[in-house]
């Protein structure tokens, strides 16, 4: 057997003994407001991390001495990188699990009574306490909503179609031709995008409510409404990255194709104005609606998102169009095409992957944006998902946590289903074989 082989074990069974003696030699944690704390347990996690590291680095190194000399320090290199790189990405993705396990508790507070046995992590609050996940915060934040029952039937229908994508996108793994099935892919991708679409015209404040003693009806509380503040976002958010696209395609397309008296200028202009933070015209936003009446309306909300979109997306999507050969086009016109026309009918399907990377840039922009839709929006039956998870840390008593962290889940749902539907899009060659030389 090759010794490098016999290195590695050597190796493993240091590290799995020095692992071993920092686990034996952990003090026992004590509880400090009602936290299960390590006494130095920061130092003891590194010094693991670079025991495992260094174990790992090891054995690549010798694998590679084994294999390709040339290259044991690359794999060794290679090795440590990578697990560095998981160890980032799983602290980056632990807000996202603790804001999971909070959303499942069955209390209401981030500081709960930890339990006296089982694993340390659980103990010390890392990780859920398995005996306390329940759906009791989603029941509370839902309890007052009442959808009608084809709005219900909208839901099954998305969900239907969302089954259909996952399973579309498994079997394209099995069959001998993949790309046959693209196109019931798309179609599934269209059925959720309607159904939503469906769902958010058809949902009205008048489906949340609650009913006293008496059997009446009485308006919901605003902790209770975070579908209606969904619905809100998705229609304004959704109408924003729409009006987007359509100024910022004609626009863009007539900085980087036309020439004319002003374009310097004002591309010029479009780059001051992106200089200066969004918040700095608020006054004035403020004041014109104001004036044109447009207070606590989607209209003046849509209108200002939409107004300060222009020019960063005519930026976005000139920068595209000049790496685009003008050439598609020329070959349009000498067909017989006009300006117009090879525009829509060249340019705009080989931009898909530019329009919806426009398109969800403006609509994540807007869909978490607070500053402004707090000063316009006044009425609770207008408010969006930022200024809704506003509601649960700004009452007399503590923060619902709990509620919180179910309604921030729910509304995070939406961005989620909109990116796994599109990601393809996104990601598509559409000029790849368009012209030949």
């Amino acid at each position: 057997m090759n010794r490098n082989y016999l290195s590695m074990a050597g190796v493993v069974a240091a590290a799995a003994t020095l692992l071993t003696l920092l686990v034996a030699t952990t003090p026992p944690p004590v509880t400090e407001e009602l936290f299960l704390v390590i006494p130095r347990g920061w130092i003891r996690f590194l010094g693991g991390f670079g025991v495992v590291v260094a174990a790992l680095s090891s054995c690549a190194y010798l694998y590679g001495r084994a294999r390709r000399p040339a290259r044991a320090g690359q794999y060794a290199l290679t090795a440590g990188t990578h697990l560095f790189i998981w160890l980032v990405i799983g602290l980056v993705f632990y807000p996202v699990v603790y804001l999971l396990s909070v959303s499942f508790n069955r209390n209401n507070s981030v500081a709960n009574i930890p339990p006296k046995g089982g694993n340390l992590l659980v103990r010390s609050g890392v990780l859920p306490d398995p005996a306390e996940v329940s759906l009791v915060q989603y029941a509370k934040v839902l309890s007052d909503t009442h959808l009608d029952p084809y709005q219900w039937g909208l839901i099954v229908l998305a969900t239907l179609a969302l089954s259909t994508l996952l399973g579309l996108r498994a079997m394209r793994k099995r069959v001998d031709n993949p790309y046959r099935l693209e196109r019931y892919q798309q179609l599934s991708a269209w059925g959720i995008f309607l159904c939503l679409v469906a769902l958010v015209l058809s949902i009205q404040p008048g489906h949340f409510y609650a009913l006293n003693r008496a059997g009446e009806q009485i308006p919901a509380s605003s902790e209770r409404m975070i579908v209606l503040y969904i619905r809100n976002t998705l229609l304004v958010s959704g109408t924003t990255g729409l009006l987007a696209v359509l100024l910022s395609t004609t626009a863009g397309y007539a900085f980087a194709r036309m020439r004319f008296e002003g374009r310097y200028q004002t591309l010029l202009t479009f780059v001051f104005v992106q200089m200066f933070p969004s918040f700095m015209a608020l006054v004035a936003i403020f004041y014109l609606m104001s004036y044109l009446d447009l207070l606590n309306t989607f209209v003046g909300l849509i209108l200002a998102y939409s107004g300060a979109a222009i020019a960063f997306s005519s930026w976005i999507f000139k920068g595209y169009l000049e790496s685009v050969s003008p050439s598609l086009e020329e070959a349009a016109m000498v067909d017989g095409a006009t300006r117009w026309g090879a525009f829509w009918r060249i340019i705009l399907p080989i931009s898909v992957p530019m329009l919806l990377f426009i398109f969800l840039l403006q609509f994540i922009g807007t869909y978490s944006e607070f500053i402004l839709a707090n000063t316009i929006l006044i009425g609770q039956e207008h408010w969006t998902v930022g200024i809704g998870l506003r509601q649960f840390s700004s009452g007399r008593f503590d923060t619902q946590w709990g509620a919180l962290a179910a309604s921030a889940v729910l509304g995070s749902l939406p961005i989620l289903l909109i990116f796994y539907s599109f990601q393809e899009a996104l990601t598509g060659q559409y000029t790849a074989g368009g012209v030949k030389g």
